[in-house]
């Protein structure tokens, strides 16, 4: 009989098939449910990216990303984070943020080790880790304290086996952004208690008034960090699959190795878009990420006018996570019963952890006359279901 790696067989899968497979019924769907932005990439990209498709041969790039590339982010992340870190040792070039977080997760974790992961959580923290045959001990966040981390609770569970903490900020399913004081004080736990940390910070250019503190940036924590970011979402290029992580050093060196068998190289036409991306005009690419902004304020305001949601303000990210536990249903039973009814997908809290039960998270992925539709129809079902008070 052909064996399996149990580490491997271990990795859940969530509920998205199931979604998908109802969802394929509707001719008419919403979609108010994935992270895949409907939005072009800014047309300064699309001319960089055409005349590098013409001026020559496609080679593989340098394994750790071609050093033209990690000196530009070295430098982006001094100026906007206050993160230094050497574009030859420190930096990395990956296929996406996805890569980064697996590539460092099964360099610096060994099977037992636990992994701390404030909830609800984005999904990969909790596969990453058990694919690397880490322990995710999960520390709940609380609606009603905006989703912001209580660093007593975090710090009671640590043990002896604790390696790494791992979060996104601005965050993904909730939509927050922690303030500069709790970032402080997580970096005042994880130095008292010898841990590292990794923070995704994809979303970094959609918060609402200023980007949030780099953690990497305060005293003693360059050392213990790795910081990773990303070209798909800020330049709306998801499928060109760039992304970058910068870390320790003594660290940096044997993800390197890890990337290297993984993938090689980065994509030649990734890093041409990246490097446009950095010269992008800010006229071209500011409008796009305020047009989000605007578009996410607009499902929250539709989203507090129906009577019995609640939902913590949202000031980064594309997505909303409001307590629906008003409709008295689980996230799941009422995840199918929107799509069915109405045709808006979106998706149960509990893909992102048992914490989420009682909450959907939606996005505002869509073209703004969709996500109003979408806010129509939820607005109907919620005046079905109950009362007046939910219609439009």
């Amino acid at each position: 009989m052909t064996r399996i790696n149990p580490e491997v067989a271990a990795i859940p899968y969530g509920d998205r098939k199931r979604i998908k497979s109802v969802a394929e019924a509707r001719a008419d769907l919403v979609d108010l449910m994935s992270g895949n932005p409907d939005m072009e990439m800014p047309p300064y990209i699309r001319e960089r990216l055409k005349e590098r498709i013409d001026s020559g041969p496609m080679r593989y790039t340098a394994y750790w990303g071609s050093p033209k590339l990690r000196q530009r982010l070295a430098e982006k992340l001094e100026a906007e984070c206050g993160i230094e870190a050497d574009p030859e040792e420190e930096l990395l070039i990956t296929h996406g943020v996805q890569e980064a977080l697996y590539a460092l997760m099964r360099t610096v974790l060994c099977r037992g080790d636990e992994v701390l992961i404030p909830s609800p959580h984005y999904a990969n923290y909790l596969l990453d880790a058990i694919a690397c045959g880490a322990e995710p001990v999960f520390v709940p966040l609380y609606e009603q304290e905006g989703f912001v981390p209580r660093i007593e609770e975090l710090e009671r569970a640590i043990t002896p086996k604790t390696r790494l903490l791992v979060f996104s900020n601005p965050n993904n399913p909730l939509g927050v952004t922690w303030p500069d004081e709790t970032i402080e004080s997580l970096a005042n736990l994880v130095r008292s208690r010898d841990l590292l940390v990794a923070v995704d910070e994809i979303y970094r250019d959609f918060s609402e008034s200023k980007p949030p503190l780099s953690i990497a940036s305060l005293p003693g924590m360059k050392e213990r960090t790795f910081t990773l970011q990303g070209f798909s979402k800020s330049y709306f290029m998801m499928g060109l699959r760039v992304g970058y992580v910068a870390g320790p050093k003594e660290l940096i060196h044997h993800v390197k190795q890890l990337h290297y068998i993984l993938l090689l190289c980065p994509s030649t036409i990734g890093e041409a878009a990246a490097l446009a991306a950095l010269d992008c005009p800010r006229e071209q690419i500011e409008p796009l990420r305020q047009e989000f902004r605007d578009k996410l304020r607009m499902l929250y305001e539709a989203v507090m006018s129906i009577p019995g949601i609640t939902c913590a303000r949202p000031n980064g990210t594309f997505y909303l996570f409001p307590n629906m536990r008003c409709f008295g249903m689980t996230s799941m039973d009422l995840t199918l019963k929107l799509i069915e009814e109405t045709g808006v997908a979106t998706l149960p809290g509990t893909e992102f952890g048992a914490t989420g039960e009682g909450y959907l998270r939606l996005s505002v992925i869509s073209k703004r006359e969709q996500v109003e539709e979408g806010i129509r129809r939820l607005k109907e079902f919620s005046a079905r279901h109950l009362g007046a008070g939910g219609g439009v």
